[in-house]
């Protein structure tokens, strides 16, 4: 079975939502698929945030993108990484960028495991595909 991983180094909502679609695309495909998040990034990943950006964004601009993903029937990133989590996307979160945010191990979503850089390189070496966002 093909592998794919993906390393996600910022909570840039962009590559989030782009690193979300291959994971969802592989499973599709029947690949393993491991996702690692570290940085800024481990905050999607708490119960509170789920999904969404941490960023703030003008009551404006967040309607604006809103209305246009749902009018292009784009699903948001917190029905994304759910649906992804159904589908059986691994998910890692670096415990180094877990400290540094000041999140425990205890406000990650269910599902979403703790990691470090070892067992990104030892996934990433061992995958058909690597992608870094």
């Amino acid at each position: 079975m093909p592998k794919l991983t993906i390393l996600l180094a910022d909570n840039s909502m962009d590559k989030f939502y782009h690193g979300l679609v291959l994971a969802i695309g592989g499973k599709a495909l029947d690949w393993e698929v491991k996702f690692f998040v570290t940085s800024q990034a481990v905050v999607l990943f708490t119960r509170e945030y789920k999904g969404k950006s941490k960023m703030k964004m003008g009551a404006l601009s967040r309607f604006f993108v809103t209305w246009q993903m749902r009018k292009l029937k784009i699903p948001d990133t917190t029905k994304m990484l759910e649906d992804a989590l159904k589908e059986g996307v691994d998910f890692y979160v670096d415990e180094a960028g877990l400290k540094l945010a000041g999140i425990q191990s205890s406000d990650l979503m269910d599902g979403v495991k703790l990691s470090g850089s070892i067992s990104f390189l030892q996934e990433a070496k061992s995958s058909d595909v690597v992608v870094t966002l």
